[in-house]
């Protein structure tokens, strides 16, 4: 019996599973309004107000393995399972036995009527940008589409001369727009609830490098700004917001969940075949869990990639439906070869000349940390670790100004020599010397 996959959104998760399953050969249909014509968000925002490619586009075309269904998925309802079924993280791999090539896990309802059936199906519907209104500024909006930006850009195109950009909220992709627009020769105006930049992102080192940049550019930056009715008008030429997004959910069985699907360490929801990748998952579980989506590009491809060879490596049912899975047989799936999402989680954000990186788990909390700078004082990194024990590991890396050694990080972090608190703590230790192990 094959599988039957449907991915539901053709962001940068669905769409690099996609393209992974196709190169396996493994046939799957992709539902989304937009299918085949997707971009990855990250460079709309950086580089707003410049000449260079402004987006990445990150086409899919249609093969004998990818069917696109341009339409709205709205629900999804599943079969009965049996009574006595137990569901682990590997038997989500083959979580109905199919008997016949009529059988489905489930059912995906569209917009449309229409009807697919799956026996596995991935969950990549990514988030929608909140969208406050601005009382003095009434065609303010965020940049977190194509759409979005391509008005922007048409905007300042037409613009006979600097503009003057307001942006409410300052975190990434906020901060992005502002500096970019300094860069370009514009100004720029960041309105803040706090009295910093970056407070649910960065470590604290890393936010005032930023902010004293920054400032230093011509950014402008308005603290503790209560509400967007007391943003003045007639200031601005253009506004921009950035107050945060939220995960799109659709309900399985009637059910949706408050912030987005937990997943385990494997991907897999508590609903049998059904899994869900990128900035709509919650890892729960495994080397990277963390209490809420991840929400960057490079973990959603990770995950596209993760669960492609998930699925597309497991064996079809046999033929009589009688294959048994760990489920069935009891076996602890850790030790039947159970793939585990652990590639290093990383994000990056080019603000005007200033680029910072994070790798691993790091919080903006952290205060038990480890600061190492380059010698001209300029470039450093902030290392993370779970306690201030001598030999507690390395578990994240934030770097300022400094890609090699990000780089670095990643290998660091993804490596078999983990650095403890004591060998970082020496000034003779290098770190990047350490990467090549």
């Amino acid at each position: 019996m094959s599988k039957r996959i449907v991915i539901i959104g053709a962001g940068l998760a669905g769409t690099t599973a996609a393209r992974e399953l196709n190169a396996r050969g493994q046939a799957v249909t992709v539902i989304d309004p937009q299918a085949g014509d997707t971009c990855e968000r990250p460079p709309l925002s950086k580089h707003l107000f410049d000449d260079s490619r402004h987006h990445l586009p990150y086409h899919l075309e249609s093969t004998e393995h990818i069917t696109f269904v341009r339409d709205w998925a709205e629900e999804i309802t599943l079969a009965e399972a049996s009574a006595d079924s137990r569901y682990t993280a590997e038997s989500q791999r083959h979580p109905h036995p199919l008997v016949d090539h009529h059988a489905t896990v489930g059912t995906v309802h569209l917009a449309s009527g229409e009807s697919i059936g799956f026996t596995h199906c991935i969950l990549a519907t990514g988030m929608e940008a909140h969208r406050p209104q601005i009382p003095n500024y009434p065609d303010a909006l965020p940049v977190y589409d194509l759409g979005d930006a391509e008005w922007v850009l048409d905007r300042v195109e037409k613009a006979h001369g600097p503009f003057d950009v307001g942006v409410l909220g300052s975190g990434y992709l906020g901060m992005e727009v502002a500096s970019s627009a300094v860069a370009a020769g514009h100004r720029a105006t960041v309105y803040l609830r706090g009295d910093e930049p970056l407070r649910k992102q960065l470590s604290a080192p890393v936010r005032q490098a930023l902010f004293d940049r920054h400032r230093a550019a011509g950014v402008e930056f308005v603290t503790h700004s209560s509400s967007p009715d007391d943003i003045a008008a007639d200031v601005h030429d253009l506004f921009i917001t950035s107050v945060g997004a939220r995960p799109r959910l659709i309900p399985i069985d009637g059910h949706r969940p408050a912030l987005a699907w937990d997943v385990d360490e494997s991907l897999a929801t508590s609903h049998r075949g059904v899994f869900a990748a990128g900035d709509c998952a919650i890892v729960t579980a495994g080397p990277y869990a963390l209490d809420h989506p991840w929400a960057c590009e490079p973990v959603a491809e990770s995950h596209g990639k993760f669960l492609a060879e998930l699925l597309g490596d497991a064996p079809d049912e046999t033929a009589n439906g009688t294959e048994d899975t760990p489920a069935e047989t009891g076996a602890d799936p850790t030790e039947t070869g159970s793939k585990i999402w652990s590639e290093v989680p990383w994000h990056w954000s080019f603000q005007g000349p200033e680029k910072v990186f994070t790798a691993g788990l790091t919080s903006p909390d952290a205060t038990d940390t480890i600061i190492r700078h380059d010698p001209s004082g300029k470039k450093f990194q902030v290392f993370h670790f779970a306690s201030t024990d001598p030999e507690a590991k390395l578990r994240g890396v934030e770097t300022f100004n400094w890609p090699p050694m990000q780089a670095a990080a990643r290998r660091v972090l993804g490596g078999n020599h983990i650095p403890t608190r004591a060998q970082l703590e020496d000034p003779e230790f290098d770190f990047k010397a350490h990467s090549r192990l």
